[in-house]
């Protein structure tokens, strides 16, 4: 491994890092700001493109998620994998599982692609796939029951 294969997977492993670590502590603005300007943000079939589209995504999911006393709440990461571009760049892969106060919440799996831009990472696209939720989640689609309800 040479230091630029070793920058790009540091860089995009404390990325994804502070997406957790902002989101589980309510910070918008820092959280919003990995984005690149024209990001694209899709969560199984919402896609929002921008950061104010991302920011107005967040915003909805933090009332939702306050409205069911779920919060406070942690993001876990597993199955970490970056594979560096030689051009520059990575794509990542990672499952998540988000816990509240009552326990599992959802969980899934986060598809990214991420560029280093003036020396930051930053989140080109990123793809959450929900698989999973429990029975009283705010993320159950409407009309969609939730695995043992």
């Amino acid at each position: 491994m040479d230091n630029a294969e070793l920058r790009t997977r540091v860089g995009a492993a404390h990325l994804l890092a502070s997406y957790t670590y902002f989101a589980d502590s309510g910070r918008l603005g820092p959280l919003v700001d990995l984005f690149l300007p024209d990001a694209v943000f899709r969560i199984d079939d919402d896609t929002n493109v921008g950061r104010d589209a991302i920011e107005a995504y967040f915003r909805s999911a933090g009332e939702s998620f306050r409205s069911v006393d779920i919060l406070p709440g942690r993001h876990h990461l597993s199955s970490v994998y970056i594979d560096p571009h030689p051009e520059g760049g990575a794509a990542t892969y990672a499952c998540f599982q988000f816990v509240g106060v009552r326990g599992a919440d959802h969980w899934g799996t986060y598809r990214d692609e991420v560029v280093e831009v003036d020396g930051t990472w930053r989140f080109a696209r990123r793809r959450v796939t929900v698989e999973g939720f429990a029975v009283d989640s705010p993320l159950v689609p409407a009309g969609r029951r939730a695995p043992g309800a």
